[in-house]
């Protein structure tokens, strides 16, 4: 309920905020006398309402008009306005083409067209400060939009991964404790009358199948469940394999995750163990994450750490409690610009 309405909220928002824009550089244009020809001042300005789902055509269209616009007598410095607004939203993009060549481009034909008009130091040189500050801010921009999104999709995957973890083990444990207690109950009760009750030998033989039949049901459900245990675990790690992708593209850099052969419980529990502490990294800042193995120890180092970065989330608290269930014991802190985690796998 509460995505459904704040999703038409924040475009009704982000509607008004642009319009409000549009409004804004059509009264300074009109106020300052920039405009020259008022074609061109709408060809500057209209296309900046959808300069975030085509940047690199919105560059295009208004450089071009910016340009013309200069060649005609253009002179306030408020004109440029929309080319940076443009530039800013093309160096947020995530195609390597648009955001270094087409903003490289556009960047420097104005600035190279503002120097025939004022200059090549209150013209050429000042613009393309200006504009290279601007290209900056607008790279930042895209690179936390970025790695937002993949914090957002790790987080999506995680808790996913949780949920499908916990139900898993909630119906294996039900099945077992189920179908093991009865199929129990009925061998001892049958094993009982065995003994006590006085049978034919075909009558006897009958009983010994039984028996036989039980104890190899019960065999039956136990390798089921380790079987499910396996599938569980092999699919974890193929999730675990397109997390890690996620966050590289992000900017992480995440070496191959180690191989420590451990049973399928265990080994589900490192993939998420080693989704949480990178995706913790990518949150708080960090460049790099890096693995070191020791027989059953498994450390992960992360960093560098920002001074405000120090302590252990919901996510590794309750990755602790599994793994003192299992037997293991898990350690996570600050360790000087390195944040580090160690797991020590029960044998």
């Amino acid at each position: 309920m509460t995505s459904l309405i704040t999703r038409p909220m924040v475009r009704d928002a982000r509607l008004w905020l642009e319009l409000s824009l549009a409004a804004l550089l059509t009264g300074l244009f009109a106020i300052s006398g920039t405009v020259v020809s008022a074609p061109l001042g709408v060809a500057q300005i209209l296309p900046l309402l959808w300069r975030r789902r085509h940047p690199a055509l919105v560059l295009v269209v208004v450089a071009l008009a910016t340009l013309v616009h200069l060649r005609l007598g253009m002179w306030r410095v408020v004109g440029y306005l929309p080319a940076m607004l443009a530039l800013h939203a093309a160096a947020a993009s995530g195609s390597r083409g648009v955001r270094l060549g087409l903003c490289a481009a556009a960047g420097l034909a104005l600035s190279v067209s503002d120097a025939t008009l004022r200059g090549p130091v209150e013209g050429g040189l000042v613009s393309l400060v200006s504009f290279g500050v601007v290209w900056v801010m607008g790279v930042e921009r895209g690179q936390h939009a970025r790695e937002r999104a993949a914090l957002a999709s790790a987080a999506a995957q995680n808790a996913r991964l949780r949920a499908e973890s916990a139900e898993r083990e909630r119906l294996a444990r039900r099945l077992h404790d189920n179908l093991a207690a009865t199929v129990t109950v009925m061998l001892v009760q049958t094993e009982a009358l065995r003994h006590t009750a006085t049978f034919a030998p075909p009558e006897r033989e009958r009983v010994d199948r039984v028996l036989s039949a039980g104890r190899v049901a019960l065999a039956e459900v136990r390798e089921a469940i380790a079987d499910l245990d396996g599938r569980a675990a092999a699919h974890a790690g193929q999730e675990l394999a397109a997390h890690l992708d996620r966050l590289r593209a992000a900017g992480l850099a995440v070496p191959a995750v180690p191989d420590l052969d451990l049973p399928p419980p265990l080994e589900e529990f490192f993939h998420r163990l080693v989704g949480e502490a990178a995706t913790n990294a990518l949150r708080h800042g960090g460049a790099w994450v890096e693995f070191a193995v020791a027989g059953r120890v498994l450390s992960i180092a992360s960093g560098p750490l920002g001074p405000s970065s120090g302590s252990g989330g919901y996510g590794l608290r309750s990755l602790a409690a599994d793994l003192e269930a299992y037997g293991g014991a898990l350690a996570y802190g600050r360790d000087g610009e390195r944040w580090v985690v160690t797991a020590t796998f029960p044998e």
